[in-house]
């Protein structure tokens, strides 16, 4: 099962939200990728997956996974405006502030994050003191936050929820 069709399967429970949450959970995404302070090809593919869905910009009769060219750079430079270590947790505090209190779009927003933790298959200190971080940001139980990494691990390991 090619990692695009996993994606799928992870995000499509995942309700659509407004611009604006959207776009929160993007930059979510964009930090936890960028919390390692390299970005993999594997992570940018992912994230080009991930935003498509999530944009509704995906024409299921296309053979392109994501968002491609300047569509997908726009979103990277967008996010990699004034990042950096100190300001990292200040724009994940802003991010989940913008989710308000939508509990689907908190969820949605770790569902993401995690997702991008997974795509490059490469777990660093930093990543895990991230997701500890996120969890806390987005006031997830931590059942909560398990439940969701069973599900993502059962749709990349192509297992039935």
């Amino acid at each position: 099962m090619s990692f695009r069709v996993a994606v799928e399967r992870a995000l499509r429970g995942v309700p659509a939200f407004t611009r604006a949450r959207t776009e929160a959970i993007l930059e979510i995404a964009y930090l936890t990728m960028a919390v390692d302070e390299k970005l993999q090809d594997e992570e940018i593919e992912a994230f080009s997956i991930i935003a498509a869905i999530l944009l509704g910009k995906r024409d299921p009769s296309s053979d392109e996974p994501g968002l491609e060219g300047d569509a997908l750079r726009g979103w990277l430079d967008r996010f990699a405006i004034a990042l950096d270590r100190a300001s990292l947790h200040e724009r994940l505090e802003a991010a989940v502030r913008s989710l308000g209190g939508d509990q689907a779009a908190r969820e949605a927003s770790y569902r993401v994050a995690c997702l991008m933790a997974m795509s490059d298959l490469d777990a660093h200190d930093r990543e895990f003191e991230f997701d500890l971080d996120l969890i806390a940001a987005l006031e997830l139980e931590q059942d909560v936050a398990d439940r969701i990494a069973d599900e993502l691990n059962a749709a990349l390991i192509d297992e039935p929820n």
